[in-house]
């Protein structure tokens, strides 16, 4: 048991170093100066949405490809190497470490991104089926909607569903083309699960109607207001209206 559990340890931190790669943070600064921080600006995340409405299809092209990859990356190592493959539960806890690496990423101060693609790019490892199920939900309701978080919401949950159902129907039917092991079901619920609790925030602003659409540009001229200048504005006005 100590040696399983040094064993799945391993996997967690290598995974999760992984995922802390902040691509689209980095982009920010290669490509606007080393003052320029992308959480600055638009949804104040990492990931390839808003690098797409900050710094433009290129870089957000980029970004995407490299966050999809932290996610099958070490997954795909955890399902090959004998040593970290542990019964299974090597892919499944490296795609949920390098999904929180992405989201809480150790080199930036644990603010990163939603974890939407890196978790894909995991669940395109894990069970390639039901990655196909979730992509085809998240198209179609872009698509339609042009609200990116609105497609990751759902195509999460059509994730966790499509797990639910595929487990179940393999207990009834052992010979279902289609596996989902226990491992694979803790992956496939945990996982979209904190995908769509990261959206919280988008969430709130869908139902309120103030969500930004996909192709909205953010102005990078417009300096962010941080919270000290905030108060500041605030406390400057409310003088000048006691003095008038």
């Amino acid at each position: 048991m100590p040696i399983i559990l040094g064993q799945l340890f391993l996997v967690a931190i290598g995974a999760y170093l992984w995922g802390s790669i902040p691509a689209g943070y980095w982009m920010g600064k290669l490509l606007r100066g080393n003052k320029f921080d992308i959480r600055d600006y638009g949804s104040h995340k990492i990931g390839a949405t808003n690098v797409l409405r900050t710094l433009g299809k290129w870089p957000a092209a980029i970004v995407f490809l490299f966050d999809l990859s932290k996610g099958w990356g070490p997954t795909l190592l955890a399902l090959t190497v004998p040593f970290l493959y542990i019964m299974g539960w090597g892919p499944a806890i490296a795609g949920v470490a390098t999904l929180l690496g992405h989201c809480f990423p150790v080199f930036i101060g644990f603010k990163g991104g939603r974890g939407v693609l890196t978790g894909a790019g995991a669940l395109l490892i894990i069970s390639p089926f039901i990655f196909l199920i979730s992509l085809l939900v998240t198209i179609v309701t872009i698509a339609t909607s042009r609200y990116v978080s609105l497609g990751s919401v759902l195509g999460s949950l059509a994730t966790i569903v499509s797990g639910l159902v595929f487990f179940f129907v393999d207990l009834a039917v052992p010979s279902f083309f289609i596996r989902v092991s226990f491992p694979d079901l803790f992956f496939l619920v945990i996982a979209p699960t904190l995908v769509i609790l990261f959206h919280y925030d988008n969430i709130g602003r869908l139902l309120s109607g103030t969500e930004r659409k996909i192709g909205q540009k953010v102005q990078l001229e417009e300096k962010p207001v941080t919270p000290t200048q905030s108060i500041i504005e605030c406390t400057s006005v409310t003088y000048i209206t006691k003095v008038t």
